[in-house]
């Protein structure tokens, strides 16, 4: 159980550094960028489940916290750096039942299950840019126009990029490489089932 808690763990730490790693890449969407760096938590969130997610986004917004923070305004800060990772991890709400389907080979069930975790855990990345953007760049709004209105139609358009490009990505490896996202010591599993993930 130690060595398996210990593998749960390692896992969580490397996602959150890819993450990291990967919050360095853009693509622009508009005025905004395409989240690479959603993904591997996205996927961490799946295959350990929303603890541990949790745990790896606050990992990373923790590390960005620290690496991309100008320090000048703590508050803005966390608000823009650690605060919209953190959250992404209840994405791992639906582990259990995306492991299951999986197993079960019954991947319709499973891509509906991974289309919804992406949605929330990159909905919730998005709601929190959305708030640092309205709190922390209200001299970029026109006289006249509310700091939500200005700001929804740039994020929204981003969220949806990066929702079709993780949630594309995540499918495809759930349909070619099905045991990735089932960790040989799932908590999400019975036994039994267990017993034939081994066995297969």
């Amino acid at each position: 159980m130690g060595s398996n808690s210990t593998k749960a763990w390692a896992e969580t730490a490397l996602f959150a550094v890819l993450a990291i790693a990967l919050a360095y890449v853009t693509m622009p969407v508009g005025e905004y960028n395409l989240v690479f760096a959603l993904l591997p938590l996205l996927f961490i969130s799946l295959r350990r489940g929303m603890l541990l997610g949790l745990v790896s986004g606050t990992l990373t917004g923790l590390a960005l916290f620290a690496l991309k923070g100008e320090g000048t305004d703590v508050a803005g800060d966390i608000l823009t750096q650690a605060a919209p990772f953190i959250f992404v991890g209840i994405a791992g709400f639906f582990a259990k039942f995306t492991q299951r389907t999986l197993n079960n080979k019954r991947f319709p069930n499973a891509a509906l299950n991974i289309l919804t975790a992406s949605f929330f855990g990159t909905l919730v990345y998005f709601v929190w840019s959305l708030i640092s953007d309205i709190f922390l760049s209200e001299e970029a709004v026109p006289a006249g126009v509310s700091a939500f209105a200005h700001f929804l139609p740039g994020q929204a358009l981003s969220f949806a990029a990066t929702f079709a490009v993780s949630a594309a990505i995540l499918l495809l490896l759930a349909k070619v490489a099905p045991k990735a996202f089932i960790p040989k010591d799932s908590r999400f599993l019975s036994r039994k089932e267990k017993s034939k993930l081994l066995n297969d």
